[in-house]
Formats: C-alpha cells, structure tokens, sequence
C-alpha cells in the first residue's frame, strides 16, 4: 500500500462504460461506481439518468505482480508495463516510501503495496545474505518481538504481513513463535505471507494459519492430502519461472506439479515473479506466463492470476485497454499477449 496520507477521500466517480470486468464477470454497456475500493456495478435503476462520465473501451482491475522487491528492480525506469500494482514482500521499511514513490513517477497510476521486513528468527534466512540491507530483516527473540514489529508495519500501511519459515538456510521461527506472528497479523487484519523452503515447512505454515505462500513449493513433491488442505485456505504466489532463471530443472518441475494441483484442486493462485531474484525489468514475465500455463492455468483462471483480486483488495488504480475486441478473457489475453503495456489511470482523473 502507498504510504498513509491524510488526505480526505476522493468522491466516488459514476461512468458508464462500454466494458468491464468486474468481480470476473464481464458486463458490456453499464453503470459502474469508481471509488477508493475498486469498481462496483450500479444497478440500472438506482443509475443516475445522465452518468457523469462516459469511459470508452474495456476497464479492468490493475495486472499485479504479487511477489516483488522493489529496492533490487529497475521499477523506477520510464519504459512500457502492463503492470497496474506490485506487492512488495520484503524490504527496508525506511526505504520502501521512496521506492513506491519513484516507480509510481515512472509509471503513471501504478499501485505500490508492501509488507515491510522479512519476519524470521535470530540469524535466519535472509539476515546473512549480502543483498538484504539494513532493516529488510526483523530477526524476532521473542513473542514480544513479533507483536511490535507486525504493529509498526499495520500502521506504516502494510497489506500483508511476511514470513520466512526457510529450513534450508538457516534458523526459523517455532511454532510458538509463527503463531504469535499469525495471531497479530490476523489481529491487525492482514494476511500473513510465508515463505516456506525445506521438509514440513508447508505443513507447519498451514498448522499455523498462514494464509499465502510467497513461492509455489518447490523443495519437494507435496503429498494430495497437503495439497487439499492447502487449497482450502491459501493462495499460492506462482514465481514458477525463477527456478529456470536458476537453471534448477527439477524444482520448476516440482513447482509446477505441485501448483498444477494445487490449481485443481480449487487453490487460489496469484501472478508473482520475485521481481529482483535474477529479473529487474518491471514488466510482466513472459517466462512465468508459460509456466503457469504449463501448470494448467489458462483462460479465466489465468486472468485471475493476474489480477489477484482474491489477494489485495481493490484500490483506486484501473486498467483501460482501448482495443475494441477486447470484450472477455480469452480476447484480453490474445490483447495483452501482443501489447507492451497497457495504459492506466485513477477514477478521479478528468481523462477517466
């Protein structure tokens, strides 16, 4: 979330518009409300006779990379994206207003969400890596730790909360101390994000309430019953297409199955590419596309994804796409797939 401002809302915006996807449900020549929380279909007859705005083409919730780092990217270079929203999952949170502001005056409405630091225990995962700056890492020691720090990031603005439960580099929080960090995120009413790497962390995310996977698991083949209790209760950030930026054959190919399953099994996934692990570019990741693809995510379920409205909630940034074909999801990705970006605006601009 772009950090807190004070000032008053803006009033909400009536239009009818030629297209829209709303909620996943494409409506064509409608009455809709822009506000601070999104788009909301108005029923004809609660319409006002004469909307005040009339907005052509197809409006869409903004594309979102759901697992970014915006202090190793290039978000703040002028170049073309199709990209409406990021989520930063981890960073200074010193830095992070001066990120967000430098890729929102690089890109002209895009909305910057954020977590604040990596969560983890005393000398985790990624205290000693060179790239985490001073800050990007709150090592917890204790209960006391954990409350403190979700709090400061709840009042900084934060729209979800960041875990690392990885196994495979160093300590991690117990038990006693993902649930204290699960019970103030949830009480603060944030999701709380977990990455988890290495034998039975996926398992002791879902024990504790974890409610979104930052990368779809890839350390090992997950059993079915894992799977379906997953699917019951978290979204899983994809980031698929890191394991071949790794030149790791057989994670993409764990990944993949396992999202694949995840996936039919009624899982909720999320478009996310560890944007600044091995890619900077702001951009969508044509890599990544085809990986979920692979993993069998296609047509709605992939606009979905990209969209990731189960994940954030709705804010104030809107997709317009001026082409006049596009009218459904199968048409907005054959749109997308040949565009270099997609233009964006705010409902209160007077261009809306």
């Amino acid at each position: 979330m772009s950090e807190p401002t004070s000032e008053p809302a803006a009033e909400p915006v009536i239009a009818r518009v030629e297209r829209a996807r709303i909620g996943g449900v494409w409506v064509t020549d409608a009455v809709i409300e822009l506000s601070e929380t999104g788009m909301r279909l108005v029923p004809e007859d609660h319409a006002p006779p004469r909307s005040a705005k009339r907005i052509g083409g197809a409006l869409l919730p903004p594309i979102t990379d759901a697992h970014v780092h915006l202090g190793l990217a290039d978000a703040a270079r002028t170049e073309p994206t199709a990209l409406g929203r990021v989520l930063d999952l981890g960073w200074a949170p010193a830095a992070l207003p001066a990120l967000a502001a430098a890729t929102r005056d690089a890109h002209r409405g895009v909305d910057v969400r954020f977590a604040g630091p990596f969560h983890t225990a005393v000398g985790g995962y990624p205290s000693d890596r060179a790239w985490a700056p001073p800050g990007a890492v709150a090592e917890l020691a204790d209960a006391g730790d954990a409350a403190r720090s979700v709090r400061a990031q709840a009042a900084a603005g934060a729209s979800a909360i960041k875990v690392v439960l990885n196994s495979e580099a160093g300590p991690v929080p117990d038990d006693a101390m993902l649930a204290a960090v699960a019970a103030e995120a949830h009480d603060a009413g944030l999701p709380l994000v977990a990455h988890a790497q290495g034998a039975g962390q996926v398992e002791r995310a879902l024990a504790a309430g974890v409610d979104v996977l930052a990368h779809t698991p890839w350390t090992q083949r997950l059993p079915d019953d894992v799977i379906a209790a997953a699917a019951e209760r978290q979204t899983w950030i994809s980031t698929l297409a890191m394991h071949g930026r790794d030149g790791d054959d057989l994670a993409f190919a764990r990944a993949v199955d396992n999202l694949a399953r995840f996936a039919a099994a009624g899982g909720a996934v999320a478009y996310g590419t560890d944007l600044g692990n091995g890619i900077a570019r702001f951009d969508l990741d044509p890599l990544e596309l085809a990986a979920l693809r692979q993993a069998g995510i296609e047509g709605t379920a992939l606009v979905d994804a990209l969209l990731s409205e189960h994940l954030l909630p709705p804010g104030p940034s809107i997709g317009v796409v001026a082409a006049p074909d596009v009218h459904d999801d199968a048409s907005f990705l054959a749109y997308l797939q040949q565009a270099r970006s997609l233009p964006y605006t705010w409902f209160a601009m007077e261009d809306a």
